[in-house]
């Protein structure tokens, strides 16, 4: 099973949320939920093996 770690900052660079998942969709709600206050967000995309 391959495991994505996402990392969540906002524009400024501050760190807003870090979790592991393996379901693109799960990450994807988690990430917009935090969009819905944050509006410019940047996201990594890490293997997490």
């Amino acid at each position: 099973m391959t495991f994505t770690r996402y990392r969540v900052t906002d524009e400024d660079g501050t760190f807003l949320d870090e979790f592991t998942t393996n379901s693109p969709d799960f990450a994807a709600e988690r990430i917009n939920r935090i969009r819905a206050y944050r509006p410019n967000l940047n996201v990594t995309e890490t293997r997490d093996n």
